[in-house]
């Protein structure tokens, strides 16, 4: 009778084998399982990604996908808040970095940069119409924008019933401000006295606006008259609009020369503001329009109004 031995495998032997199979199946897993892209600058966090079976796909756990979610949620509730308020101060809106699927199937949809950009510019206005610009008169001279300077004329000339009636349309023309739009005022005669010195733009709140009209309250017609340094002041405060307001004594016009000047200043910022012009007339000294302030006007993009004041001297 035959006998046939059974030998078995060294131990070590057995073992080398059982972990080399087990090494072979975690590499053909890991080689087969899809790779995720990462947004430039995002790293995945330890433990952020749960392993699966091979028929089940990555699943991220909640940390990474609920973060962004709560982001996207503050940043709605931000721009809700900000659309219905009138703020002087746009938010910081946080700028997310783009998920897997958002911009890749739908390019054309808005990312939090695009919507903050366009806050910034409904907030901050500019030359010509856009987003939160309003409509301002002075006597029929009209400018948009949102940034506005007025230049009124305070010599002695507009004694009485002239200076009057341009604080009264002055104080008129603020009312129509909203809390988003900005201004300042200068009163001039041989020299000019601003409301707000330092070269700045006040937004037309309520409590701002109150200060403005106790200084316009203030104001006294004395004194000569100087068009063009005041101008040029009011135009380094670079707003979209200025109305120059003055009875426009002859010899007191601008001359070529200053006019040249004036342009040439304004023209240093793009296009330049839109300077409007609105004369005072009613007297042996002014009944007539200025060909001069005229031409101020429509060398600045402007509008020039002759206003004839009814029972003045």
């Amino acid at each position: 009778m035959l006998r046939i031995e059974n030998r078995k495998l060294p131990a070590w032997l057995g073992s080398i084998l059982f972990h080399a199979g087990v090494l072979l199946l975690v590499l053909l897993w890991f080689s087969s399982a899809p790779t995720q892209k990462l947004a430039p600058g995002e790293r995945n966090a330890i433990g952020s990604i749960v392993l699966q079976p091979r028929d089940g796909a990555e699943r991220q756990s909640g940390s990474s996908a609920d973060s962004q979610t709560v982001e996207s949620e503050q940043m709605a509730a931000t721009i809700e808040a900000f659309s219905s308020a009138n703020l002087n101060v746009l938010p910081t809106i946080p700028a997310l970095a783009p998920g897997p699927n958002q911009n890749a199937q739908n390019p054309g949809s808005a990312s939090a940069i695009d919507i903050t950009g366009a806050l910034q510019q409904s907030a901050s206005g500019g030359t010509g119409i856009g987003p939160g610009e309003t409509t301002v008169q002075i006597f029929g001279a009209e400018g948009k924008g949102t940034k506005f300077m007025y230049v009124f004329d305070r010599s002695a000339s507009m004694e009485g019933k002239r200076i009057q009636m341009a604080k009264a349309e002055l104080i008129r023309s603020l009312d129509s401000l909203g809390n988003h739009h900005q201004f300042n005022i200068i009163f001039y005669n041989g020299d000019h006295r601003l409301w707000q010195p330092g070269r700045r733009l006040i937004y037309a709140t309520e409590t701002e606006k109150r200060g403005a009209v106790r200084f316009i309250e203030g104001i006294t017609a004395e004194g000569g008259t100087r068009h063009d340094r005041p101008l040029k002041e009011a135009i380094e405060h670079r707003p979209d609009v200025i109305f120059l307001l003055t009875d426009g004594e002859k010899q007191d016009d601008p001359t070529p020369a200053q006019l040249i000047d004036i342009e040439r200043v304004n023209s240093r910022f793009g296009r330049g503001t839109q300077i409007n012009v609105i004369q005072f007339g009613g007297s042996g000294l002014t009944d007539s329009e200025s060909i001069m302030l005229r031409q101020l006007a429509e060398q600045n993009h402007g509008h020039y109004r002759y206003v004839k004041v009814a029972g003045t001297p």
